[in-house]
């Protein structure tokens, strides 16, 4: 059964989104361990975990591994001994498109709250701590919250056999919320330009697929390396196959096309993208399969 659990993470967010993984010192300047802490023991291989900082809801992952022991995965100083003895457990992380205000959900879940080690007060002020269980119930709700421009698929997140926090969205390619969700991610992943003409309106930029939608996996169809930012001119010869690109960067232009054409297009044959290896194959696909 999919156990599920919130955690309170403050400065270490960043740190441990960037490494997958979760930690908590087995013991508190006290010597004592804490039950918020040791809390992480409980954890199995595909429990859901909801990441909360700054009373927001930012991220949803799944648990790749069981606690293990392991030193502070970032570095400490001497004065604080007892953080370098630890408990570690790998994630895969997704980030909310947009993040949950706790005020705007608690009264949702407050009848749902445990009497012992809830994450919150009846107040809906956070008890202090790091790591707490939840319950379904309080899960979906959240995810359920009309808040959050994300969609889910409960079913999929309360089984234990989805090993990946990427198969909870439900996938519409007419949904204009799930479109906002993917265009997010590449504006994380390339910044907030078009890769081939530099225009920075975002209200022209368009997130394209390498591989195209018809023809992706719905892991693929979400993943952000499939993806580029593009501006309509741009969008439009990339999708037709007028345009590609070289694995090192460098754009590709069909016969069927001439640079005064494309010049008039705004699309200027000097450009060089930054690739990063998870764009590869995507890449190796439109060349194949749809460069003229």
């Amino acid at each position: 059964m999919v156990k599920y659990f919130l955690v309170f993470q403050g400065t270490t967010y960043e740190e441990e989104k960037e490494l997958s993984c979760l930690w908590a010192p087995k013991f508190g300047k006290s010597g004592q361990e804490v039950h918020h802490h040791k809390r992480l023991v409980e954890v199995k291989i595909n429990d859901r975990i909801i990441h909360l900082v700054n009373r927001k809801i930012v991220a949803i992952s799944t648990a790749k591994s069981k606690a293990y022991d392991a030193e502070a995965p970032w570095k400490q100083d001497d004065t604080r001994p007892w953080l370098k003895n630890g408990r570690k457990i790998d994630v895969e992380m997704i980030e909310l498109s947009e993040p949950i205000l706790i005020d705007n959900i608690f009264q949702k879940i407050r009848s749902y709250l445990p009497e012992k080690y809830s994450p919150f007060d009846r107040n809906g002020s956070g008890n202090q701590g790091y790591f707490y269980e939840i319950n379904s119930k309080i899960f979906n709700t959240i995810l359920n919250t009309d808040f959050t421009n994300d969609f889910y698929d409960l079913d999929i997140l309360n089984s234990p056999e989805s090993e990946s926090t990427k198969d909870i969205f439900r996938l519409n390619v007419r949904s204009s919320t799930w479109q906002n969700y993917f265009k997010n991610q590449l504006f994380k992943l390339w910044g907030s330009s078009c890769l081939v003409t530099d225009i920075k309106n975002e209200n022209l930029l368009i997130g394209a697929h390498i591989k195209p939608w018809a023809k992706s996996s719905d892991e693929e169809k979400i993943d952000p390396y499939n993806g580029l930012l593009l501006s309509p001119n741009a969008d439009k010869l990339f999708e037709i196959g007028l345009i590609s690109f070289q694995d090192n960067g460098s754009m590709m232009i069909s016969d069927k096309i001439n640079l005064s054409e494309l010049k008039k297009l705004g699309i200027e044959n000097k450009i060089k993208i930054d690739f990063k290896e998870k764009n590869l194959i995507y890449l190796k696909y439109h060349r194949e399969n749809k460069f003229k």
